[in-house]
């Protein structure tokens, strides 16, 4: 079962692309449509950040994303990430914001 908010990656043609469900659709009585929000676009191992946009999958068509992030941790590129998708708490835990506001707050 998917869960908003879960990462996943789809081949798209030659390119693989990376996302999070962002919504799921009643298709018919017995499938159902995933929207992933597409963020990461990769061909020949490099890297294109886009600006995040939908698009209509099936769940058989999405793969688990595995250790990808661990693989390909560039904290600068995550930060790039978390502020395209307008992710607050995930751009704070990667600077470390999150870290010094919980000692202020001590």
């Amino acid at each position: 079962m998917l869960n908003i908010g879960d990462w996943k990656i789809v081949k798209i043609g030659s390119m693989t692309v990376v996302g999070y469900v962002s919504n799921t659709i009643h298709y018919s009585l017995h499938s159902e449509r995933v929207e992933l929000t597409k963020v990461v676009w990769i061909k020949d191992n490099q890297y294109l950040l886009k600006k995040p946009s939908p698009g209509i999958f099936t769940e058989e068509q999405l793969e688990p994303i595995g250790d990808f992030w661990d693989k390909h941790q560039d904290n600068s590129t995550l930060i790039d990430l978390a502020l395209k998708t307008g992710d607050r708490e995930w751009f704070k835990e990667l600077t470390g914001e999150k870290r010094k506001w919980h000692t202020v707050e001590q």
